[in-house]
């Protein structure tokens, strides 16, 4: 009877704790207009990044271009004063799809869910590779709560959404690959327990607490060969996420592959030896 009581009232108990991340969290109301969301996208999608096109070809993996852009606008294309981007979502594919070359099966942990974006992109690696795997992702918004996501689709579809709803085009590899989890990393992440993390990648509470914490949980579960992708590594920016790498990096033998896709953005995919 208890474990009935229990179950009955933990839903209503965790609405209560996390009552700020549903309701409408991102935005009140949307913000800019279709027309504005396309004009961010045609930026976005005209700019030269040599330095990803140099790593897909060290990785001999390159993400479809016309699915990523469309994946993009939907999930990506925000208004906001910093200037956009989502090379990021090549990084991750590429990484996915050397480390599938290696094994039958891989265990990815995000931390940063957001709209969906990377979760997606590394979903799309392992279903082309042909490989099985299973992708973790974290974050504290809920995926069927609807809100408002500052993007193209409040647009489009004119009311709330929910995270489910938002990325129903890509409900097949979902259902396949992606698990998701949510609620603050700190508190969520020592719940989880998977024998192996092939690849962590950490794009959450950008600090170097959050960022040691995340590392901290998986560790223990990489062997080598295994990556560790961490997101925004830019002085002054974000000061605390380079010095929480710098340290990770030497002080437990990994190898730090810097790459700058432009002056204010550079990302850090780290292997253990």
């Amino acid at each position: 009877m208890l474990d009935r009581i229990v179950r009955r009232i933990l839903p209503s108990l965790d609405r209560l704790a996390n009552k700020a991340f549903y309701n409408d969290p991102l935005t009140a109301a949307p913000i800019g207009t279709k027309d504005e969301y396309l004009r961010l996208w045609s930026a976005a999608r005209a700019k030269n990044h040599p330095a990803v096109e140099e790593y897909e070809l060290r990785t001999g993996a390159a993400i479809d271009r016309e699915w990523l852009d469309r994946l993009a606008l939907r999930t990506q294309i925000v208004v906001k004063k910093s200037e956009l981007s989502y090379q990021h979502g090549r990084l991750v594919y590429s990484t996915v799809a050397a480390l599938a070359k290696k094994h039958d099966t891989l265990t990815i942990v995000e931390t940063g869910t957001a709209r969906g974006f990377s979760a997606l992109c590394m979903a799309k690696a392992l279903s082309d590779a042909g490989k099985d795997g299973r992708i973790i992702t974290f974050d504290v918004l809920p995926h069927d709560v609807p809100m408002y996501w500052n993007c193209i689709a409040d647009h489009e579809e004119g009311r709330r959404q929910s995270r489910r709803e938002l990325l129903d085009d890509y409900a097949p590899l979902l259902e396949r690959y992606v698990i998701f989890h949510q609620g603050d990393t700190k508190l969520e992440m020592p719940k989880v327990s998977v024998p192996r993390v092939h690849l962590a990648f950490f794009d959450g509470v950008h600090t170097r607490d959050y960022v040691t914490f995340e590392f901290e949980s998986i560790r223990a579960r990489q062997q080598p060969g295994d990556v560790v992708f961490f997101d925004d590594y830019t002085a002054g920016q974000f000061s605390g996420v380079v010095e929480a790498v710098d340290e990770i990096c030497a002080k437990y033998a990994y190898e730090k592959d810097v790459i700058r896709t432009d002056d204010k953005r550079a990302y850090v995919i780290a292997t253990k030896r």
